[in-house]
């Protein structure tokens, strides 16, 4: 399959494409250079400001340049060269792509601006661009809809290339009635859509700590602030980090809403967890009503370490789920088979394995019931956690303080927590979906041990018009490949994965010529644009912090937007970047028509 056009332009190439690029280098040397310099300023968040001193430094810097002597690219030209002319062209290319190919919707909202991003499969690789970051006037599932079909309709995007939504998981986005994804389905009833996988695993963790004897979160919270604003306080702690040999580290700051905050965090509070214990029990209003004495007595409380060390082994656990599916790569096919293991691996911390093992599926496993449930001495909670059990000597207060019924306590509140989280996983995660099972067929690994059935159901669902005697000869085919002749290992010697098996597959031709596989190419490239989380919209917004900061605040929304569709839209970093003819003119004509307008 052909590349996109922003994607051939901005390779640099070799051969022939690359002495055109020479050549066209050579006659607009400075236009060339300006456009680089723009790129420079956009990849590195550098204020646009930074222009008007560079075009003065760069004469000095190299005075036997001529280009250099030319260049003339301040801070008005460098903003008109990236929202008229690069930005504009890198999103155009997206637009003309999806204007003809399958693709991925995916959004998020912050505030009052909303992200609308592509994902898709181009032949060579999975990709993820940014259309737009419009404002809202509100955030009701009628406005957000309202503006994305604009959005489509504004750019001839039709909704049958969408053929997938990948959102937050709130009612708005996602609800059965008056959502968005319902808004969606009414234009194409055969959109995909899990959610966003993240979201929901971070659901599951937030409502297992509710069963837990101490609010880990707000203590956490209210550490970090209290020493937040203050150097002294600061200071004074370092002196108890040195009394207790513990390393002189921040004090790092939760935040809810971040996937993987409370697991530093936990460990952190562990390494310091002897200095905070001495400093707020030798703090001065410690006898005092109020945070002092809040955050001492639960310091104090052994349940609290307790709960501590139980996390910083649970939460690894289940963040590495979280981490395997922020990555950009397609992760689809692995999306069923990954629930079921984290699944399987949180029962068995507190269910007997054999029942487990027994049970027809693993969501009928009746793991409320305490008689089949581990005793105390056999609950998963982790090396760190039993070692404060164990005998000790007289002086080691905490383990000492930990009576019999501190211990019952804390393991009820243990099984309470992977009740808690395995209970929503079962009502959130998407276990019965029968697109997932049948998503199988991404994995070159079954090539072998399927038939053609899955890939049937999927085409039925995406390409309803196919021809199923042309697909199942070609699935046959497909299976009937010599192992030799098909790509086994990555360049890291690590199994394949599906975005670098199958474009090799889609390469190969017949006898004569022809495409092999074009029915299953068009499949499979459905198949490859589909989500399994909105985590790359989640990156957007960090974008967003890194370029609208407190010194560029008075940037407007349209500034902001191109310089978040050069980020996203462009593959290369400003040293690699090639200029085509068609971005000089554009960089050249948007600089004229703005003299020509003031």
């Amino acid at each position: 399959m052909e590349e996109p056009p922003s994607k051939k332009r901005r390779t640099q190439g070799s051969g022939r494409h690359q002495k055109e690029w020479e050549l066209l280098q050579a006659s607009h040397k400075t236009t060339n250079a300006e456009i680089l310099f723009c790129h420079f300023l956009a990849e590195h968040n550098i204020a646009f400001t930074a222009a008007d001193h560079f075009s003065d430094l760069v004469k000095v810097m190299f005075p036997d340049s001529q280009t250099a002597k030319e260049f003339a690219c301040r801070r008005t030209k460098a903003t008109m060269i990236v929202k008229e002319s690069l930005a504009r062209g890198y999103t155009q290319d997206v637009i003309q792509y999806c204007r003809t190919h399958p693709f991925t919707l995916m959004i998020d909202e912050s505030n009052d601006r909303t992200t609308k991003k592509r994902h898709f499969f181009d032949g060579e690789n999975t990709n993820t661009r940014l259309l737009d970051l419009p404002e809202l006037a509100s955030g009701t599932a009628a406005s957000i809809f309202a503006v994305i079909d604009n959005i489509l309709q504004e750019n001839d995007i039709p909704w049958s290339n969408v053929v997938g939504f990948a959102s937050d998981n709130c009612n708005t986005m996602v609800g059965k009635k008056n959502s968005v994804l319902s808004r969606i389905k009414e234009k194409n009833g055969a959109v995909f859509s899990v959610g966003c996988i993240c979201h929901l695993g971070n659901l599951c963790v937030k409502d297992g700590l509710k069963t837990l004897p101490v609010n880990i979160d707000d203590l956490l919270v209210d550490i970090f602030y209290f020493f937040k604003n203050s150097s002294k306080r600061i200071e004074d702690f370092k002196e108890f980090q040195d009394f207790t040999n513990s390393e002189q580290e921040k004090i790092l700051t939760h935040c809810p809403t971040r996937w993987l905050s409370l697991q530093k965090v936990v460990e952190r509070t562990l390494s310091q967890y002897e200095a905070l214990k001495s400093y707020f029990a030798s703090h001065a209003d410690v006898e005092r009503a109020g945070k002092v004495k809040s955050i001492h007595d639960r310091l104090q409380d052994p349940v609290t370490l307790l709960t501590l060390h139980f996390l910083s082994f649970i939460l690894p656990q289940i963040n590495q789920f979280n981490i395997v599916f922020q990555t950009e790569a397609c992760m689809i096919g692995d999306l069923l088979p990954e629930m079921e293991r984290l699944l399987k691996k949180l029962l068995v911390k507190f269910v007997q394995m054999e029942h487990v093992k027994s049970a027809d599926s693993l969501l009928a496993v009746d793991y409320t019931n305490r008689c089949l449930q581990h005793e105390d001495s056999r609950l998963a909670v982790g090396l760190g956690t039993r070692a404060l059990f164990q005998d000790t000597n007289e002086e080691d207060e905490i383990r000492q303080s930990i009576t019999p019924a501190m211990q019952a306590t804390f393991f009820s509140s243990v099984r309470s927590f992977y009740e808690a989280v395995v209970t929503k996983m079962i009502q959130k995660f998407p276990f019965e979906n029968t697109i997932l099972s049948d998503l199988v067929v991404l994995d070159p690994r079954k090539r072998e041990m399927l038939d053609y059935t899955s890939i049937v159901k999927l085409a039925n669902k995406f390409t309803p018009d196919f021809d199923q005697e042309q697909l199942k000869d070609e699935w046959e085919d497909y299976q009937l490949i010599p192992d030799d002749l098909l790509p086994q290992k990555s360049q890291d010697g690590q199994p394949i994965r599906p975005e670098t098996f199958w474009p090799h597959v889609f390469k190969m031709k017949t006898g004569l010529g022809l495409d092999r596989f074009p029915l299953m190419r068009k499949m499979y490239l459905i198949l490859l644009s589909l989500p399994h989380s909105n985590a790359d919209s989640e990156r957007v917004f960090s974008h967003v912090r890194k370029i609208h900061t407190e010194y560029r605040k008075t940037m407007g929304t349209d500034t902001l937007t191109s310089l978040l569709q050069m980020k996203l839209n462009c593959d290369n970093c400003c040293s690699q970047v090639r200029p085509s003819l068609e971005q000089i003119k554009s960089a050249k004509s948007c600089t004229l028509a703005y003299n020509r307008k003031h």
